[in-house]
């Protein structure tokens, strides 16, 4: 399917957000952001290694065939505030801090969405770490196993760090 179709079967609108799953792994998702058309040319946004940036209209195609579209996520606010997350997505564009951490696509996209910088992959993935921290940290209680502290304390240290950098 062309990007025009893509738009069309989605009824992508400015300042949707299109989920793209990474056929190759699959276990994180990337967010581009619709912008509508400049001169009749659909102008997509996202926050990826190279920073904030426009995705070129040659790597579009490529871009939705070695990302899987995996749902849309519609703006959330009223028509009349969409203008305004427009606004937030153009002022960020030439920003070159994307981290996977703190400053992800997923930030990007939320920031956009809500003005809020979150990640809700980068929250779950602190969440997963500090559960096995939890549990290496019980292992080395009962087994008296200072490798299971060890890796306790990292996973605990890891995972607080992940979650402080989600944005919330």
């Amino acid at each position: 399917m062309n990007i025009y179709g893509f738009i069309y079967k989605y009824n992508l609108r400015p300042a949707d957000a299109v989920v793209l799953r990474k056929k190759f792994l699959g276990m994180v998702d990337h967010f581009a952001i619709f912008l509508g058309y400049r001169d009749n040319q659909p102008i997509f946004l996202a926050n990826y290694w190279g920073g904030v940036k426009e995705i070129p209209q040659h790597e579009l195609s490529v871009f939705l065939h070695t990302l899987e579209p995996t749902e849309i996520q519609k703006f959330p606010g009223r028509e009349d505030q969409r203008k305004y997350a427009i606004r937030r997505a153009i002022s960020r564009v030439g920003e070159e801090a994307y981290n996977f951490f703190s400053n992800n696509c997923e930030h990007f996209k939320n920031w956009v969405h809500y003005g809020s910088n979150y990640s809700g992959q980068v929250d779950k993935a602190g969440s997963v770490a500090i559960g096995l921290g939890i549990g290496a940290g019980l292992l080395a209680l009962f087994s008296d196993n200072p490798k299971a502290g060890n890796a306790a304390v990292g996973l605990l240290v890891t995972g607080t760090l992940l979650k402080a950098n989600s944005g919330e």
